[in-house]
């Protein structure tokens, strides 16, 4: 792990412990003193990777707060802390309720179920041994909270549960609520009296909600508890009732994870499945907007769609509640100018708020500026559906902001600036969750297995059976093009950098590729005319090999399953043997060195050394699908459109999370493919010169013009996993 790296998980792991009181972690020093729901379910989150006894707590604390009624409460308040925040409990009353908990103070509302996720994490990442006691203890907690919001936020079974305020969703200033809140009348001598504490601890009190819409805020709380808390005589009086995409978007999701915790325990999973189903299939019927591209809110008290977008309306993503062409729209819909397009480079993503809307504020709470948690949410449904060029780019906003701008509640939409709180909680763990799933180094085989290197037998793709090889068809390259497009249509992504191997290894257009591949045993590549096909040719076959190779070897979770991969499968063409190695070493990098290797490939009287391609162009390097995450995403090249692509795939790359570019820290992370390559881009002046060719965003190439030559430069781990995977969620 690079040294700036390194210096960012270490610092983010000491604000989640400068955080913790004992039995939760607060969402922030000053502002935040308490136990907010959401917030605890993003601790966990991030502590179960390094901290799972404290994850564990996190979670116990909350859920021992809850109220017989099944409800997991918004705020369980700390009684050391009391006096710094509003409402607290002598404002809330609900020890009038008969069903809040007697022993610890709590609110009278809830928040979305990230807490059920957060159990899901510690399932998956924790490594304790009391994780299965645990989720024991825990499960009839999550299911009786999944319980109450269908059964009483959800009275007509239709799958959608609603709000009753607008601080359970999670994005209390969000303008989504404006419209519900405006019908609730402010009369002289009807707001009990109160004093807001938010707007000192050092933020900006332009940038919190309004006075105006404090007061609303303060007459919903003031009708709970003169309701006492009785839900159903709440839904007959109360003017806010929505049904929010993002809040039944995360109770879809988390009755996955309680789905997968019940089978861990013995349970049975049958009716989280059931609520999970619904919800999803709810959202997608009753919430999604065409006309807008987004799922919508619904009043359920005008009876209407609230017409707002936010980046609330991505977040069905995460659930898989999208049908295939909602998701597509959707995808379009987000990488536009309205919430920060893929390399528009003014910009991070993703904006709260369409930046394109009147009312959008970069700088005002929930109104437009970038939120981690929730920009978290909407990557880990990018990546669901397969949009994983997306999902980098918000995977790359989400660790740089923090970096950069130091871990805030929320970010400046354009200039990353931080704003709100400082050392907050959840930013600090879900950019542990980002390193530790994504950028941790990749472990060493063991070296039984690295002494096993040499018995690997190469692996002939395109052996040949009894016989002599069948002749090369004419135009074989162009024919071997056109199945290759045939495969590339059915299982290559090649607009999120995935391949179907399950898929390609059982289809006919695969056999009628190997099948035409035994053809190269007799082809010359000396038939390919000019530098443009020689390239797309090579590239577009080195990309095969790779596939083929995976797909032949049955390798699942990474091509380091194979010792010496790359130099151990390979084709015959035109009689000789070309391992993958030999193809991008030999041919495209012009009979370069491999990294940490001593010869080239092609010695001075191997023949194949005619086929070099020289000289190099550093592009390639962008171009050669690895079969790993960290390599470049599956294309088809065109020799007609070679250029071009290649400029696109560099480009892509340079504006991916393989490259961040750190002004405010005088630092510069970069692909280890820049460390192992680097001669092919002419050293570290051709690396700054080829970044700054490419990159999107000003501040970052006027740095490395600036300051580019002295800045330290640390390295990214390579990760070796499979791009395995086709999008799912619905597909009708």
């Amino acid at each position: 792990m690079s040294r700036v790296f390194a210096d960012a998980v270490s610092q983010a792991r000491r604000i989640l412990d400068a955080n913790w009181t004992g039995r939760f972690t607060r969402p922030a020093p000053t502002l935040y003193p308490h136990q907010w729901s959401w917030d605890s379910g993003f601790a966990a989150i991030g502590r179960s990777h390094w901290s799972p006894v404290r994850a564990m707590r996190e979670i116990e604390a909350l859920l021992d707060a809850q109220w017989s009624n099944g409800l997991v409460p918004q705020i369980v308040f700390d009684p050391s802390a009391l006096g710094h925040y509003f409402p607290e409990p002598d404002f809330w009353q609900t020890e009038g309720s008969g069903l809040a908990p007697s022993h610890v103070p709590t609110s009278g509302i809830t928040m979305p179920p990230v807490v059920t996720v957060a159990a899901e994490w510690i399932l998956r990442h924790a490594r304790h041994r009391d994780v299965g006691g645990f989720l024991r203890r825990i499960y009839p907690k999550l299911l009786a909270f999944h319980a109450y919001l269908y059964r009483e936020r959800d009275p007509d079974g239709r799958g959608l549960v609603y709000l009753r305020h607008p601080w359970e969703s999670g994005m209390d200033n969000s303008p989504t609520w404006d419209g519900p809140l405006a019908r609730i009348r402010v009369g002289p001598g009807s707001v009990p009296p109160y004093r807001r504490q938010d707007l000192g601890h050092g933020v900006d009190p332009s940038m919190r909600p309004s006075d105006p819409d404090y007061d609303r805020y303060v007459l919903l709380v003031d009708l709970f508890r003169r309701a006492r808390y009785d839900e159903a005589a709440i839904r007959v009086e109360c003017p806010f009732l929505v049904e929010d995409p993002l809040f039944n978007a995360v109770l879809a999701r988390a009755d996955e994870s309680l789905a997968r915790v019940a089978e861990a325990v013995g349970e049975d999973p049958s009716l989280p499945r059931e609520w999970a189903e619904a919800t999803a299939r709810a959202l997608r019927t009753r919430l999604w907007h065409s006309g807008h591209a987004i799922f919508d809110a619904f009043d359920r008290v005008a009876g209407r769609p609230i017409e707002v977008d936010t980046a609330a309306g991505f977040v069905p993503l995460w659930a898989g509640a999208a049908d295939r062409d909602q998701a597509e729209a959707l995808y379009r819909h987000l990488d536009s100018a309205a919430f920060c397009a893929l390399h528009q480079g003014n910009c991070y993503t993703v904006p709260n708020y369409d930046t394109q809307r009147e009312g959008f504020d970069r700088a005002r709470y929930w109104r437009g500026p970038v939120w981690i948690n929730v920009n978290w949410m909407i990557a880990e449904g990018l990546a669901r559906y397969g949009f994983t060029q997306k999902a980098d780019n918000l995977h790359k906003d989400l660790l740089q902001l923090p970096i950069r701008f130091g871990f805030r509640e929320y970010y400046d939409s354009f200039d990353g600036t931080g704003y709100g709180s400082h050392r907050f909680t959840w930013t600090a763990a879900l950019f542990l969750d980002l390193v530790h799933r994504f950028y941790q180094p990749a472990r060493r085989r063991p070296l039984a297995l690295r002494w096993s290197a040499g018995s690997v037998r190469p692996l002939e793709l395109n052996a040949p059976g009894p016989g002599r090889p069948p002749p090369a068809p004419p135009g074989l390259a162009g024919r071997l093009l056109e199945t290759l497009g045939d495969l590339r249509d059915r299982f290559f992504d090649t607009a999120r950098g995935l391949v179907d191997y399950d898929g390609i290894s059982a289809s006919p257009e695969y056999g009628a590729y190997r099948a035409l591949t035994r053809s190269l045993d007799t082809f010359d590549p000396a038939t390919l005319a000019g530098r443009a096909e020689r390239l797309a040719f090579w590239i577009n076959l080195y990309n095969a090999l790779v596939i083929d190779g995976i797909v032949a070897r049955g390798i699942r979770g990474s091509v380091r399953e194979v010792p010496e991969f790359f130099s151990h499968t390979g084709y015959r063409i035109g009689g000789r043997f070309y391992s993958a190695d030999d193809v991008e070493h030999g041919v495209l990098r012009g009979n370069q060195r491999p990294w940490r290797r001593a010869r080239r490939p092609f010695g001075r009287g191997d023949p194949r050394r005619a086929f070099a391609i020289s000289p190099l162009d550093p592009r390639i390097h962008f171009a050669l699908v690895c079969g790993s995450r960290s390599c470049a995403p599956v294309r088809f090249y065109d020799p007609g459109r070679i250029d071009t692509q290649l400029d696109e795939a560099a480009r892509e790359f340079v504006n991916s999370s393989e490259v961040l570019v750190l002004p405010e820290r005088g630092r510069i992370l970069l692909s280890e493919i820049f460390r192992w390559y680097a001669r092919d881009f002419g050293g570290r002046p051709g690396i700054l010169e080829f970044l700054i060719r490419y990159l999107t965003a000003p501040d970052a190439a006027a740095f490395l013009r600036s300051r580019g030559l002295r800045a330290p430069i640390g390295f990214i781990d390579y990760d070796w996993n499979l791009n395995r995977g086709m999008p799912r969620g619905p597909t009708g």
